[in-house]
């Protein structure tokens, strides 16, 4: 009987520092620039793409405007680039997940998984080893 106090007490905690770590939309609007690479991947096809990522700076605008930019001239990531020009951005909050793209695509273009880690701004690149923590300017 103890144990099972114990352990509900433990699992309601648990839930609780989850919940009070969610994002909301206005956390997401703004200026992002990458204050530091923590993807873990050593694959020499991703040093392009790190590189750009690097280098570049989110704008979500409260229009619903995205912008991406970077100085990062390589073939690959000016392909990505170009795939977001133009687009809108929209933040689901169940999972945590900035999306971009436009109605018409259901805003598939990019994913972005967005978490909290010690007050830190973690970006995660959906689908990819792409890490990085994020500074809000």
């Amino acid at each position: 009987m103890m144990k099972k106090y114990i352990f509900v007490t433990v699992l309601f905690l648990i839930s609780n520092l989850i919940v009070s770590q969610k994002i909301e939309q206005e956390e997401i609007s703004g200026t992002w620039k990458v204050a530091k690479n923590l993807t873990k991947t050593t694959d020499p096809k991703f040093k392009d793409l790190i590189e750009g990522f690097n280098s570049s700076i989110f704008k979500f605008k409260q229009n619903g405007n995205c912008e991406m930019s970077s100085p990062n001239k390589s073939k690959i990531f000016l392909m990505t680039l170009e795939m977001i020009t133009n687009k809108k951005w929209r933040f689901n909050s169940n999972r945590q997940m900035i999306k971009i793209g436009s109605e018409k695509d259901y805003f598939s273009i990019m994913g972005i998984n967005v978490q909290k880690n010690q007050g830190k701004m973690i970006f995660q690149i959906s689908e990819s080893e792409l890490q990085f923590e994020m500074i809000k300017s």
